[in-house]
């Protein structure tokens, strides 16, 4: 896998961080804790192996961290922006490309925000099994977690 270094701010910017490290997945997230906790669904989300993966470098007095099970949201106090989410004891952190700086170009007059790179793009979904409709993006679709146990785009067995 890649490796990914990049600032990343809350939508307000009193959180500030860096992320460092091997990605484990960049991709569609469907799960409930995703889709609920973001009020969308899928969620494009960039798994980094290791806990210190995510250093915040300033606000770290704006952080909120919402643990519900095993699941940890955390967010800035002021703007309730995302800044990074993970499982307990799963060893990795999620963040979200959107808040990144990934060296994201001019989209052009016809759209008004900037695109995130090719590089950077999904590139699977996972936790298909939650999906709230079938996506036939191409994508390879997994029931959980990658490789195990890809799927179809109506979300039946691929073989």
């Amino acid at each position: 896998m890649k490796e990914l270094k990049a600032n990343g701010a809350c939508h307000c910017g009193a959180v500030q961080y860096q992320v460092l490290g091997e990605v484990i997945v960049n991709g569609l997230c469907h799960c409930p804790n995703c889709t609920r906790s973001k009020g969308a669904s899928p969620v494009h989300l960039i798994a980094l192996k290791g806990e210190d993966s995510v250093e915040v470098t300033k606000g770290e007095e704006f952080l909120h961290t919402r643990a519900l099970s095993s699941f940890h949201l955390v967010t800035c106090k002021m703007c309730h922006g995302p800044v990074m989410q993970y499982q307990e004891g799963m060893g990795f952190r999620a963040v979200f490309p959107v808040s990144l700086d990934l060296g994201r170009g001019d989209a052009g007059s016809d759209h008004g925000a900037d695109r995130i790179p090719d590089a950077w793009k999904p590139q699977l979904h996972l936790n298909y099994e939650n999906r709230l409709f079938d996506w036939d993006d191409g994508l390879p679709k997994f029931k959980v977690f990658p490789p195990d146990h890809p799927l179809n785009s109506d979300g039946t067995a691929l073989y």
